[in-house]
């Protein structure tokens, strides 16, 4: 069970987790707010008080003691421990101007600890021994700010890259290239 609180008073709404699809979900059930989405993708959300009747602002989300200003949409609900509404006064009080027109404070899980440590290697061989060891696709740029060739290094010879491109052994002098990059895989 999730608690939102609102308006920082004893009276609390009861949410059931898992049955949301994002917070304005979570949020449309609770009392003094007008929540209103756009197909699931965004939505607005006005807190209703004595602020409201002049302003129709939406209000500050705190989120895990920190003044969000990214999208709520990205905050996931099954990650969501509590939500308290401040309004009026309270919010005022608590954040001054920027919560004139109400504050959203949410708190999330704690995260675990990791079970397990990441792992660091050493590598004593050249990166390009490296990146034909391990297959890896790179994007190879001259100095010209133009890709030389995309693919995996097939082997060096000595200052020599050999790519095999339709069939054909394609050589990069070292010297031609400014810059590698790895490209992630799909």
């Amino acid at each position: 069970m999730l608690l939102v609180n609102v308006n920082c008073v004893i009276a609390q709404t009861k949410l059931t987790i898992g049955s949301y699809k994002n917070i304005y979900d979570m949020l449309k059930d609770v009392p003094g707010l007008e929540v209103a989405t756009n197909g699931g993708k965004a939505g607005s959300i006005i807190i209703r008080g004595i602020s409201s009747f002049k302003s129709q602002q939406p209000p500050l989300f705190v989120v895990d003691g920190t003044v969000y200003g990214g999208d709520i949409m990205n905050i996931n609900p099954q990650d969501v421990e509590n939500i308290s509404v401040l309004k009026d006064a309270a919010s005022a009080t608590a954040y001054g101007s920027q919560g004139n027109s109400g504050v959203i404070v949410i708190t999330t899980k704690k995260g675990t600890t990791i079970t397990h440590k990441p792992i660091v290697e050493t590598y004593q061989k050249s990166a390009y021994t490296y990146f034909i060891e391990h297959q890896t696709k790179l994007k190879i740029i001259g100095y010209d700010d133009n890709t030389l060739i995309e693919g995996v290094i097939q082997k060096q010879v000595d200052s020599i890259l050999v790519f095999i491109k339709k069939r054909k052994e394609l050589i990069i002098p070292i010297r031609f290239i400014k810059k590698v990059e790895m490209i992630p895989e799909d």
